[in-house]
This record gives C-alpha cells, structure tokens and sequence, in this order.
C-alpha cells in the first residue's frame, strides 16, 4: 500500500514538472494580430442605461430649446452629467433605489462656485420626477428624439 502511494505521488510529481515546462516555453506574444485602419471592429455589448438619461422639459413645447441654455428650458441628464439652467453637474455617484427611482449626488458649478448636491428621480414611462432638498418636487416630460 506503502509503494503505490510513493508511485502515485511520484507520478503526479513527473506530471507537474511536465505542465510547468509547456507553460514555460510559450510565448509570451498576444495571439492577435493589431488592427490596422479600416479594420471591421467587432460590436461591443451595449450597456443600458438608466432610465433617467435624455433630455427632459416641464413642457414639450420646450424641447426644441437648447438644455440649460435658458429659464425655462429643458435638463440633459448623462450618466456622467446633468445641465441645468445656470448650472452643469458632474454625476459624482448614482443609486438606484426602488422602481425606476434613483439618488444621484451632484458635483455643481453654479456662477464659479462648486458646491455638492442630492437629487432623486423617478422616471414613469415619458415623464420623470425631479427632488431636490427643500424643494417642491417638479415633473419633467421626455423631449422626443433624445
């Protein structure tokens, strides 16, 4: 009994010997040859994004206007960013919450002036609801195309 263990053990050991030096003679060179201009590009996976992006007015008839270019006109929310009227906010942290509900903390710039802020939005089909701190809550509809 003795003996086949010493044999088994010293199989396995030959065996490991053997898979480290196949690792150790291959090449450490990429398989893939680099794409050269005009190359087809496979597709990435899309990622979806959160229900909140697009561009938003609390009236349709608002959307042909410029986000943030005026009061009123409509918001543009990114993953990355939120502009505003007077204000463009860096998306420093976005969590989603409940159905369709998400908090997002806002790094702003407002007049040259930095501060920090927490909204929530819910989105419901076509019509999102913005809150901010003491503030009412406003209801923003999708602007078509975006």
């Amino acid at each position: 009994m003795q003996r086949r263990l010493i044999v088994a053990a010293a199989a396995l050991l030959i065996s490991a010997c053997t898979e480290q030096s196949k690792i150790d003679q291959q090449s450490i060179e990429p398989d893939a040859e680099a794409l050269a201009p005009g190359d087809d590009v496979p597709p990435m996976t899309p990622r979806t994004a959160p229900f909140y992006v697009g561009v938003w007015a609390v009236d349709p008839a608002l959307c042909s206007i410029a986000p943030g270019s005026g009061d009123p006109a409509p918001i543009a929310i990114t993953e990355n960013e939120f502009v505003g009227y007077e204000n463009r906010c860096r998306v420093a942290e976005a969590q989603e919450g409940t159905e369709a509900g998400w908090r997002l903390s806002l790094v702003c710039m407002a007049e040259g002036v930095e501060y920090v802020e927490t909204i929530d939005v819910d989105v419901d089909g076509d019509m999102l609801r913005l809150r901010r701190e003491n503030a009412p809550e406003t209801a923003f509809v999708r602007c078509i195309g975006e």
